[in-house]
């Protein structure tokens, strides 16, 4: 082996020395890289899924409409006595006018 052969040699080992470094490196780097979507996807699978999230939405509205049926039901049970209290009130006004027309009365009769 001549001089040149030796010198090649030593060059092309140099070569290959930093090729492996940088392949153990991208390798390491690729496996860090895979370790972090895996905690990634861990994290996405600990979360609530469109099925549950549907399952959940619906309970909610069930739980709505049954409170919407109940205000319905207590509204058709007051509406009678909104009815009767306009009533009342309509009478009490008209017993108010009627009292201010007889203490105008009762008083011009007396002034007179």
């Amino acid at each position: 082996m001549d001089s040149s052969a030796i010198q090649k040699l030593k060059e092309l080992s140099k070569a290959l020395a930093k090729l492996q470094t940088m392949n153990e490196q991208m390798v390491k780097t690729k496996d860090e890289q895979i370790a972090q979507l895996s905690r990634q996807i861990e994290k996405f699978k600990n979360l609530p899924q469109p099925a549950d999230f549907r399952a959940e939405a619906l309970q909610i509205n069930k739980a709505l409409v049954t409170q919407i049926r109940l205000l319905c039901h207590k509204i058709s049970q007051v509406e009678p006595l909104c009815d009767i209290t306009a009533s009342i009130i309509n009478k009490l006004v008209d017993a108010r006018q009627d009292f201010e027309q007889a203490d105008e009365t009762l008083t011009n009769f007396l002034t007179w």
